[in-house]
């Protein structure tokens, strides 16, 4: 999987990849999983996301997303932050869940969203997981395959008029034949940031930094992950949580991109000088 990408605009199109840390175990059985999903089908209705595909493995799961506006950092670490508070509640863990930051590959439309979304629900299959990603219940084939009702937050649209152009009747018929046509491990996906044709990558190689962070919010503000960029101590992250504060960033915000407690936030705000 590419490196971590820090390049956010809107209308981009990415395949998000998030793991447990240490590559622990994330998701323990059907009710961690419909938790994530619903967690999932608010943040795609918070943002205004599109969803085209995902899948939830065992330490890891999939995502292919096109965002409206230039707030995927902010639409994961909720996603993230959420289930993870979530998780250590229902299971009685503290500390991450999650290992760092999400890895996000810019993704180019047509042919290369087709193959993401191709290797997404097909990664139960490479696993050894299933014989036929029909039989995983936990991914978006079935759904847009048509096997399925399809959940509120997912997008079958734009896979089904690729595979069926001006044929959407019989979009999910395609869809289930090429899926099941490819050879699921020798599919593989390139490890660029960027995948897309030479034109494409051309575009939006100029967003990248040296430091491969995001480019500025358009609000003016360093992104959370620009402020907290090396803060690897306590000292210096409770420095950084000012500064996030100072920044306008919320307790909540700041507490979702770090996974912990709100009022813990607070606390350091407040030891700071500082009224939250």
């Amino acid at each position: 999987m590419a490196r971590p990408l820090r390049i956010q605009a809107p209308g981009l199109t990415y395949h998000i990849t998030s793991r447990g840390v240490r590559r622990a175990t994330i998701f323990c059985d059907a009710l961690d999983r419909q938790r994530f999903l619903a967690l999932l089908a608010d943040v795609v209705d918070r943002y205004a996301l599109r969803c085209h595909a995902y899948c939830e493995m065992t330490n890891h799961y999939h995502l292919a997303i096109t965002t409206t506006d230039a707030n995927l950092s902010r639409a994961v670490q909720q996603l993230n932050g959420d289930y993870a508070q979530w998780w250590n509640w229902r299971h009685e863990r503290v500390g991450h869940v999650f290992q760092g930051r999400f890895n996000a590959q810019v993704v180019q439309d047509e042919a290369y969203l087709w193959t993401v979304c191709r290797y997404i629900v097909l990664n139960p299959v490479r696993a050894g997981m299933v014989r036929s990603p029909e039989h995983w219940p936990w991914s978006s084939y079935r759904a847009t395959a048509g096997l399925a009702g399809p959940p509120p937050f997912l997008d079958c649209t734009r896979l089904r008029e690729f595979v069926a152009p001006g044929d959407p009747a019989n979009g999910a018929n395609q869809f289930r034949k090429s899926v099941l046509e490819e050879d699921a491990h020798a599919l593989q996906l390139p490890r660029r940031a960027i995948l897309g044709d030479e034109a494409f990558v051309a575009r939006l190689r100029p967003f990248r930094t040296n430091a491969g962070r995001e480019v500025p919010r358009r609000d003016g503000r360093r992104t959370l992950d620009a402020i907290f960029h090396g803060a690897v101590t306590r000292a210096a992250r409770n420095v950084a949580i000012l500064t996030a504060f100072q920044d306008r960033y919320t307790l909540a915000e700041i507490a979702r991109h770090l996974e912990i407690h709100p009022s813990t936030v607070s606390k350091i705000v407040s030891e700071q000088g500082v009224r939250a």
